[in-house]
């Protein structure tokens, strides 16, 4: 989400799990920087006992500015697996069942974690959890020796493991006594480290009774302290490893099959819909399949609901912002209604909410809307349908994508320049579709990327530089010829910095298309046969920010561009654009003035950020992005 005021993407943490683990017997392991396909797999000191088979454990676990309650459940034999949490105003849930890791979100609402990268994941999780290092010699595991480490006064030995299917794992075990200390895992745009220690033994198995879980790219952090542990606990039905089925907090009021309200489109690439939030409102919330249900905190404030709490919160941009919950009673869309929803609170700065002489954007609507209804999206009209999944039974017009999820955004094949891998369907993404910068250093495509035309972009991490060029792009059979797309290189943190796949395509290329997203059949429908036009991309090469009601701040000239052909500088402010004040446009608006035929005479007032005198310049629009 990049380009214009931002729509914040929650990238979902793997909940921590308090492993049951055996020791490890470092007598015989491999040579340092020893790697060997089949390398045996350091043997176990305190096997458990054959008869043991699955362990319950409860505990407590402080994270984000919170307290609650959570229990494991896991199937030694399998590796199937459970973690709940309660903290109280929200709980949630992950799991496997075997086949698929799954995830039921704070609303209550699940969906299977089923793309490829989620089930390389899934697998080396369910391998941590069953104790996979204990199982001696196996083929299908990768092991790699490192060198030894030091953490303060201890040594530790250390081993980057692949388990069948799964992705790296690095873990750390204390070498005087052979107990796990740490293991790290790289997932979707973070580190998970969890350190491990007050190592118990319980009917003959070991398990670690203190945890300290942290994602560092994304500043979080959660201790777990286990109070009960239990070996092979009596009544557990494996049912408990399935997917939740989905609760019904959700209905169509009067009986209807369908709840149709018109949307606000900002000619760019944001959809608006009227919601009101127990029974205030209309507030203009923006459609965001890349994010969460969410309010501003100044809607919170004029709703008189506090959030509690501190999570992190990333996109793009490097930066971490924090944000708190609250619970609403109703959150109604025309006649479609949501109820009793835990909702993010985040304090989004003011610029990235203004719409101009428009009510202000008051939130978003995100993962809890999909995982209820089908939604349709009818460009001519501008109208958005809601159908309760359950009831939704027609066939759509134009071409049926597949989705899977990693985490919560959906994802559908496509290609770059010819290149396939999987690209986020994010509709809160009103900058040009992107390329991630490690996907593309993989395939070959960085050196070209690179030579694009400096931008930037801003996301909930703050403003970051990217590089603009075109390229061929599909989903699925549905083709973006000569599409603008944005690269932001080899980045450390943010969205950004995902390894997991090839891009993203927003609201800004998708506009075009009529659009049905059904989460219950895992399809998205793309009717290409629509009438609408096709939008320039931004000709004035000008990024504005608007910090105050009466200006724009210029935050970016791209070179060679009409706006540094004008002189303007960044810093300056803008009072009026077209002959309009600024106080009667947004950002958004703004970028449709830009937009217009090349050759067109732009008219701007211009003056420095303090007090000085206004001068008037005009751009005379050309593409920027050749």
């Amino acid at each position: 989400m990049n380009d214009l005021p931002f729509a914040p993407r929650l990238l979902m943490k793997v909940p921590a799990v308090p492993l049951v683990l055996c020791g490890i017997s470092l007598a015989s392991v491999l040579s340092v920087n020893a790697i060997a396909a089949d390398a045996q797999i350091p043997q176990a000191k305190y096997q458990p006992p054959n008869n043991v088979t699955m362990i319950e454990l409860r505990g407590k676990s402080e994270a984000s500015g919170l307290t609650g309650r959570f229990t494991v459940i896991v199937d030694l034999r399998s590796g199937r697996y459970i973690i709940e949490r309660d903290y109280g105003i929200y709980s949630e849930a992950i799991g496997f069942d075997g086949r698929l890791g799954w995830k039921r979100d704070r609303s209550g609402a699940s969906h299977f974690l089923d793309s490829d990268p989620a089930r390389a994941i899934t697998a080396t999780e369910a391998w941590l959890f069953r104790r996979g290092w204990c199982e001696g010699e196996n083929g299908a595991t990768r092991v790699e020796s490192r060198p030894d480490e030091k953490d303060g006064e201890v040594t530790e030995a250390v081993w980057n493991v692949t388990p069948k299917s799964g992705i790296p794992v690095l873990l750390r075990f204390e070498k005087a006594n052979g107990l796990l200390r740490q293991s790290e895992i790289s997932l979707w745009s973070s580190r998970l480290i969890r350190h491990y220690s007050d190592w118990r033994e319980i009917d003959g198995v070991l398990i670690p009774f203190a945890e300290k879980d942290e994602s560092p790219e994304d500043e979080s952090l959660e201790l777990i302290k286990i109070d009960a542990a239990k070996v092979n606990p009596q009544n557990v039905d494996g049912k408990i490893f399935e997917r939740p089925p989905n609760i019904h907090d959700y209905a169509v009021n009067g009986d209807k099959i369908s709840a149709t309200v018109p949307y606000e489109d900002d000619g760019v690439g944001r959809i608006f819909v009227p919601v009101f939030i127990d029974g205030n409102g209309p507030y203009p919330f923006e459609i965001d399949t890349g994010g969460h249900l969410i309010l501003t905190s100044a809607t919170a404030e004029k709703l008189n609901l506090n959030p509690i709490g501190n999570a992190s919160a990333t996109g793009g941009g490097s930066g971490v912002m924090h944000q708190g919950t609250v619970r609403a009673k109703d959150i109604r869309i025309g006649d479609a209604v949501i109820r009793d929803q835990p909702v993010w609170v985040i304090p989004l700065p003011d610029s990235s909410n203004d719409r101009g002489p428009r009510a202000p954007r008051a939130g978003f609507l995100g993962l809890e809307l999909f995982e209820r209804f089908a939604v349709q999206l009818n460009r001519k009209a501008k109208t958005v349908t809601l159908t309760p999944l359950e009831k939704f039974n027609e066939k759509p017009q134009g071409v049926r994508l597949p989705i899977c999820f990693t985490e919560d955004a959906p994802l559908t094949r496509g290609s770059f320049n010819g290149v396939s891998g999987d690209f986020e369907l994010d509709s809160g993404n009103a900058g040009p579709a992107i390329i991630e910068g490690y996907w593309a250093h993989e395939h070959g495509l960085e050196s070209l990327l690179a030579r694009g035309l400096p931008w930037a972009g801003s996301g909930i991490g703050g403003d970051y530089g990217a590089k603009l060029s075109r390229g061929d792009i599909t989903l699925g059979p549905i083709k973006f010829p000569h599409e603008v797309v944005s690269y932001a290189g080899l980045v450390q943190r943010g969205s950004e910095s995902t390894k997991l796949q090839a891009g993203v395509v927003g609201e800004s290329s998708l506009y075009r298309f009529d659009m049905v997203y059904d989460y219950a059949r895992e399809h998205v429908w793309i009717d290409p046969k629509t009438d609408v036009p096709q939008r320039a991309f931004n000709r004035a090469g000008l990024r504005l920010k608007k910090e105050k009601p009466t200006a724009f701040t210029v935050v970016f000239v791209a070179p060679n561009s009409p706006a540094e052909a004008a002189g303007i500088k960044n810093g300056e402010q803008i009072l009026s654009i077209n002959e309009k004040p600024a106080s009667r446009l947004s950002y958004s608006d703004a970028v449709v003035i830009f937009s217009q035929s090349e050759g067109t005479e732009i008219p701007l007032l211009a003056g420095p950020k303090a007090d000085g005198p206004m001068r008037r310049v005009s751009l005379r629009l050309k593409e920027i992005v050749p």
